[in-house]
């Protein structure tokens, strides 16, 4: 253990890149030390002269959240957390010191720590955590341990669900390299369980909220329950024999709410993509403050023929429902072919890079012309905002996205590597059909 120790430390190391970007000579900022955990890690640096200090990091040199700012003691020294991270990752991360009008950085990486055998959950207003850290669950449903590595390397982290030999086949099979959560039937536990989930779709299944088990939450129990609905909570869809009226008892015996609603492979229409978001945003409404997820259609159900989704579907589509207030995104079926696998690893990517700001504070956005078949929203994280739109039409939109309170004056197009100006407060761009855009405004003085 303690040789494993040692050879994971000189492995970080190795990574720092510790060098001062174009500064006054009065300032200059230098890497100290990593400490990587599974979930977050610690950033220690020096300063040349007293500054403020704060960390931007990612998967890639482009970065896309920010760590909380911190003032350097008299020592000229200090530690910044990172968090919200994956497991056995390899992450970049810029230091940014200022003192004034001196700026000064530093660059290096790090790889976190594997995935811990025996792991805690617990779900606040605002997100499933796993070992006291937010966590942006990334899905699939009963699937067999065969298909197992096409998931993980696609960036799945959570296996809902068991088949093909049930929770100890696979256990084994995943070898802690993701999270599973079981049945509340069994409520077998194991390496790796973080919780239990439901009948699946309860609500067209039993009917009665009564006869969902009442399970004890996740503060005491560091066992969440998932639950996931069918569409028919949501307005523009048909209701049950039973009515709605059942929702609110059925929600009140799970902490994580979720639900399908396939609107190629089950409605059959292509002109309804945007019922993702405005089902979704009906969902957060109706969770009353629960985290919420939402299963995206990734491949043929044999319901409706020539209506596969493509690649953009599984990208708009996921995209729409995060918009919408999702914290959470599984996809299904659980077998896809090579051009959706690379799209969802492509996402899953994405989601990684920016959990910290997916998983933050929701604002406003209003969206122009009204008839737009854009939908956009807004998080915030330590400062930088993000304002995500998705053209939920396959020809082009020319949109206006009003962002209340936003002043910066220009954002960077996240995955682009360009800037667009804001104009009086408002984003007025152009998006083709399917067209995810994420504008981030960097925290004030980075």
């Amino acid at each position: 253990m303690r040789a494993l120790a040692v050879a994971l430390a000189l492995a970080v190391l190795g990574g720092l890149a510790g060098s001062a970007g174009a500064a006054p000579s009065a300032l200059s900022v230098t890497v100290v030390g990593i400490e990587p955990g599974p979930y977050s890690a610690t950033v220690r640096w020096a300063v040349s002269t007293p500054a403020s200090v704060v960390v931007e990091y990612g998967l890639t040199d482009e970065y896309g959240v920010w760590s909380r700012r911190v003032i350097s003691g008299r020592d000229r020294a200090g530690r910044s957390a990172l968090a919200v991270l994956e497991p056995a990752r390899d992450y970049t991360f810029r230091i940014v010191a200022r003192a004034g009008r001196a700026r000064a950085q530093a660059t290096g990486s790090l790889k976190t720590a594997p995935q811990p055998l025996w792991v805690g959950a617990r779900v606040t207003p605002r997100a499933l955590t796993v070992a006291g850290q937010p966590f942006f669950p990334r899905m699939v449903w009963q699937q067999c341990p065969w298909a197992f590595p096409m998931s993980l390397e696609a960036g799945v982290n959570l296996f809902m669900g068991t088949a093909c030999g049930g929770v100890d086949s696979q256990l084994a099979g995943l070898r802690g390299r993701a999270l599973s959560v079981t049945s509340v039937d069994s409520r077998r536990d194991g390496p790796g369980v973080i919780g239990f989930h439901h009948l699946d779709e309860a609500d067209a299944q039993l009917g009665r909220p009564e006869d969902l088990p009442l399970l004890a939450a996740s503060k005491t129990s560091r066992r969440p329950t998932f639950l996931t609905l069918t569409n028919h909570f949501f307005s523009a869809a048909a209701p049950l024999p039973q009515g709605r009226g059942m929702y609110a008892g059925m929600i009140e015996r799970a902490e994580i709410i979720g639900f399908n609603l396939y609107p190629l492979q089950i409605w059959c229409r292509r002109d309804t993509l945007r019922a993702v978001y405005e089902a979704q945003r009906e969902l957060v409404e109706l969770a009353r403050g629960k985290p919420t997820y939402q299963w995206i259609e990734a491949g043929p159900m044999s319901v409706c023929a020539g209506l596969d989704p493509s690649p953009a579907i599984v990208r708009a589509e996921t995209w729409l429902a995060i918009v919408g207030g999702a914290r959470g995104i599984g996809w299904f079926p659980d077998n896809w072919t090579g051009p959706i696998q690379e799209e969802i690893g492509r996402l899953s990517r994405e989601i990684v890079s920016l959990a910290p700001a997916l998983l933050g504070e929701e604002g406003d956005a209003a969206v122009a012309p009204s008839d737009s078949p854009v939908r956009a929203g807004v998080r915030r994280s330590n400062g930088a905002t993000y304002v995500i739109a998705v053209n939920s039409w396959i020809n082009p939109a020319n949109v206006r996205i009003s962002v209340p309170g936003l002043k910066a004056t220009s954002l960077r197009v996240f995955g682009e590597k360009r800037t667009l100006r804001v104009r009086n407060g408002a984003i007025v761009d152009s998006l083709r059909g399917l067209r995810v855009r994420i504008y981030v405004a960097d925290p004030p003085g980075v």
